[in-house]
């Protein structure tokens, strides 16, 4: 795991030092984490800080003399008594005496061993733990005081000084505490379920999508409950780290380790959207969607690197008809999403010095360039849409060849793409043309029996309309042959001969779509399809002058309509990546503003949403 002890560091760093309940809710201290090394490592706790009551949540903090000692434990196996001098401080020459550093440690020195005459105690260990930084001079007044302090307590029990710093911490958490214990009582039961669950479901299977899920997202939205701290924020990397441990051994488990992060991250970027802390905005920014969900999703590109490169590298094992054809097509547009979503959102947290974004940008589109030309070359599935819903994907891959600026993979790439749905619309390869209501058990139902299930929709597209608006990129040669190609073949139907391809003919009438005016608000946590469906009357006017205008200058000027008519009021908080994400695991569609604004900037404000550049 890239980057473990970093998230496990900043989580320990941001605790207080003691947990309590409060007014204004619970306060997570590293005292617990301290309490549960403890019962981990088989120690019997002596002394606490706090009182535990039937409610999980509900610590009471003890106000009497603790006489230096913030915890205790007893090892009988080596016959220790482990004597913990907590502190939330840094370790410096100012807080030495001003935060008791020196008289706590000196007073749990001489602790009291009549209450402790059951114990057979042989050993002391002094350990002074502290959850912040340190210098040097904090580090020589610890050494200082322990060799003045007495080495043995009676004549036969010697006494040792130690400290465990944040680096110590976090290694001792490493070793030995990467369970649901080493969170907040009130969650530990909780993910311990979850944790079993993602042991024993496969990804992808019902059991993870109507069990698994449901209860990931309970355990997200508790951890987040009331409005998060940077705590609760930190516990979320903390919380993935500890179900990565309880992975199944199978091939697509790392997937199904993506699936969890992907489904984590929206519930944060929800709130993201809703805060103004600018330090709650970095930490999601720079540690999880940076650090966390980037790392990962590298990770998983690099390791599976030869997918994108082998011919037929996406075929299933286990060859099962058309339903192969349509597993392998399910899994090529789940890895040309996260390719996508990797691709911008790095490129949204590019260094703002030019040169150094320059370089660094061009890197980046020349390696995801590459992998998405040979994925397109070597596995027809990625030329397989299957639902409408499968135009994110598409714009996807537009994007990275557009920033590579490749005007030939554009054109070599929709002129397949075209022959291909042509072939499907005539239904000479058994594969159904593309579903409106994107539902894959419908495409999979028609595929097994050949007969069009009742529900199942293929005369209406939001992904051709897209499709067309995204050939406008291309010189206008280029351009108008693939829109006529498009419109007269696919759309209306219509043969080569001028005859119609099907019988009855079939004409697909294309949508546009203007999101509902709080689509931003809503896309993180639910499906979002409401707003308003405009068909293009597949650019026919009741006006006869218009009708006599080329099929480029007739979608121009229907999109020029719709966007002042119904122009997009959502407010974006978020990076465009994150809400990419959002419509691809809520199955919402993408406004056609993230590829407008970029093809059509003139019909666009500066108030707008900024376009992605090359």
């Amino acid at each position: 795991m890239s980057n473990r002890k970093v998230f496990l560091n900043n989580y320990v760093m941001s605790l207080n030092e003691r947990t309590r309940n409060e007014k204004q809710g619970l306060k997570i201290g590293f005292d617990w984490i301290i309490y549960n090394l403890g019962i981990n490592k088989n120690w019997k706790p002596i002394s606490l800080p706090f009182f535990r009551s039937e409610d999980e949540r509900t610590f009471i903090t003890k106000t009497g003399a603790q006489f230096g000692i913030d915890m205790a434990f007893y090892d009988s196996v080596k016959e220790e008594l482990l004597i913990f001098v907590l502190k939330d401080e840094k370790l410096n020459n100012s807080n030495w005496t001003k935060e008791n550093f020196d008289s706590d440690i000196r007073m749990a020195s001489a602790p009291d061993l009549k209450s402790l005459a059951e114990f057979r105690i042989a050993f002391i260990r002094i350990i002074l733990a502290y959850n912040k930084d340190e210098d040097d001079n904090g580090i020589e007044l610890f050494e200082r005081l322990a060799q003045t302090l007495p080495k043995k307590i009676e004549p036969n029990i010697h006494v040792e000084y130690e400290r465990w710093n944040i680096t110590r911490i976090v290694d001792e958490i490493d070793n030995s505490l990467i369970t649901p214990d080493l969170l907040p009582q009130h969650l530990t039961s909780l993910l311990n379920y979850v944790c079993a669950q993602v042991h024993d479901f496969n990804y992808g299977s019902e059991e993870w999508e109507k069990q698994l899920i449901p209860n990931w997202k309970n355990f997200i939205k508790t951890l987040l409950t009331d409005f998060p701290d940077d705590k609760r924020i930190r516990l979320i990397p903390v919380s993935l780290l500890i179900v990565y441990e309880h992975r199944k051994e199978s091939p697509d488990s790392y997937a199904g380790w993506i699936d969890l992060i992907e489904w984590a991250m929206l519930a944060v970027w929800d709130r993201f959207a809703k805060t103004e802390d600018i330090k709650i905005k970095d930490i999601i920014i720079t540690e999880l969607w940076y650090l966390f969900y980037f790392s990962e999703l590298e990770k998983y590109l690099t390791t599976n690197e030869k997918v994108f490169h082998c011919e037929h590298g996406l075929h299933s094992r286990k060859r099962a008809g058309l339903l192969s054809a349509l597993n392998d097509s399910y899994l090529a547009f789940w890895l040309i999403g996260r390719l996508g979503i990797y691709n911008l959102g790095v490129q949204e947290l590019l260094p703002a010095d030019p040169q150094s974004r320059d370089e660094n940008f061009n890197k980046l589109i020349s390696l995801n360039y590459s992998r998405i030309y040979n994925l397109l070359k070597n596995n027809p599935a990625a030329l397989r849409p299957l639902i409408d819903l499968h135009h994110i994907e598409l714009y996807l891959i537009w994007l990275i060849i557009y920033q590579s600026d490749r005007d030939d993979t554009l054109f070599s790439w929709l002129s397949e793409l075209e022959f291909r749905l042509v072939v499907r619309r005539l239904g000479f390869n058994k594969i159904p043309f593309i579903e409106g209501r994107n539902r894959l058990d419908l495409v999979a139902e028609y595929s097994a029996t050949g007969e069009k299930p009742d529900e199942f929709v293929d005369s209406s597209s939001y992904m051709l309309m897209m499709i067309l608006e995204l050939t406008f990129c291309l010189p206008d040669d280029e351009r108008d042959l693939l829109l006529n190609s498009y419109h007269k073949h696919i759309i209306m139907g219509i043969g080569d001969d001028d005859k119609p391809l099907s019988n009855p003919p079939l004409e697909i009438n294309l949508q546009s779509w203007v999101p509902p005016e709080d689509w931003s608000k809503r896309v993180f946590l639910e499906t979002v399809t409401d707003g308003l469906n405009i068909s293009s009357t597949n650019f026919h006017s009741e006006k006869e002058s218009d009708n006599q205008l080329s099929l480029a200058q007739r979608i121009i000027k229907s999109i020029e309509k719709c966007e002042k008519s119904y122009p997009d009021k959502n407010e974006i908080k978020a990076p465009q990546s994150a809400y990419i994400l959002a419509c691809i695991k809520n199955k919402s569609p993408l406004p056609p503003i993230f590829w407008r604004r970029t093809i059509f900037p003139e019909f666009f404000t500066s108030e707008q949403n900024p376009a992605v550049t090359g």
